[in-house]
């Protein structure tokens, strides 16, 4: 199965495509939505879809690097480094907005957790009227949420 690296706009977490309508492929290092290759040919091989067709047709992605190619869009954000080994960086999705600037939900929980010594952290953003804020959820060692 082809997987590939592919640059898009974090704001919207689609992907960027070039002059032609093709996806761009990242370099070494560089972070970008994990795409696999849909080959309707090789059963078990791919994306066989969700039970929601919208859902479904929301993660294909048409036309990725030739005309008539598909692939499924995981929404998660990776980096390969030159030896091919693949690191995660964050989920498409997972920020929220703070004073103007997009926030990885993902580097808040590491930072909470690095500072607290604790691994039971989920951050999310909510919204308050005038404003867009993220709120953490804390299970200390005694497994009571703070």
């Amino acid at each position: 199965m082809g997987i590939f690296l592919i640059k898009y706009d974090p704001n919207t977490g689609e992907p960027t495509r070039d002059t032609n309508g093709r996806c761009i492929r990242c370099g070494s290092n560089e972070p970008g939505l994990i795409i696999g290759e849909i080959r309707s040919k090789v059963p078990l091989d791919g994306f066989s879809r969700y039970l929601d067709v919208d859902a479904s047709e929301k993660k294909i992605l048409s036309d990725v690097f030739v005309i008539g190619d598909k692939y499924y869009n995981s929404g998660d954000v990776l980096s390969c480094d030159g030896l091919g080994y693949f690191y995660f960086q964050d989920r498409v999705g997972d920020t929220f907005r703070w004073k103007g600037e997009n926030v990885s939900t993902a580097e808040v929980e590491d930072i909470i957790c690095k500072t607290t010594k604790l691994n039971q952290v989920n951050v999310y953003g909510v919204e308050i009227p005038g404003t867009d804020i993220g709120m953490a959820a804390i299970l200390d060692k005694e497994a009571e949420l703070l």
